[in-house]
């Protein structure tokens, strides 16, 4: 598996520019990694992300849901409030409430949620640790205060 040591942080904020240029707070905003974009390294949001693309890394969003479309390939870690797949993935999938694989997923890894919901048709081998979801995403909110506590846009 890739670790994302050696790579840099992406970070994403949860914000949208108004057309005066002033940035306000949304609730519900939602970030893409479009069908053309390839990332290497370590991703992090405070809002739902979709992703069309290709991810080699992980990816932390501990209180949204995270998206993999049918044309998107994640291999690495995915942490997650809710994660839904319906692309390809190589890795370790943990939700604090649900993972769903939909018809078109393939995925291979280690699957750890409280609930999971699998379509007919979604193919996946690994295993399945419903226990170690809370433990993991502890883990990965410890791991990402220190980036948010430094980034130079919150001063």
């Amino acid at each position: 598996m890739v670790t994302a040591d050696r790579y840099p942080t992406l970070t994403v904020k949860s914000s949208a520019p108004r057309q005066d240029g002033v940035s306000l707070s949304v609730p519900h905003v939602v970030t893409a990694v479009g069908p053309g974009l390839v990332i290497k390294g370590h991703v992090t949001a405070v809002e739902h992300l979709i992703v069309e693309g290709e991810i080699e890394g992980t990816i932390v969003v501990p209180d949204h849901g995270v998206a993999i479309s049918g044309s998107a390939r994640v291999r690495g870690e995915v942490c997650a409030r809710t994660i839904t797949v319906l692309g390809r993935v190589d890795g370790s999938l943990t939700a604090s409430a649900l993972i769903e694989l939909r018809a078109t997923a393939v995925v291979t890894g280690r699957l750890a949620a409280p609930h999971l919901s699998m379509e007919e048709g979604a193919r996946f081998q690994g295993r399945v640790d419903p226990t170690k979801a809370d433990a993991t995403l502890a883990v990965a909110r410890h791991r990402l205060a220190p980036v948010t506590a430094t980034d130079p846009a919150d001063t």
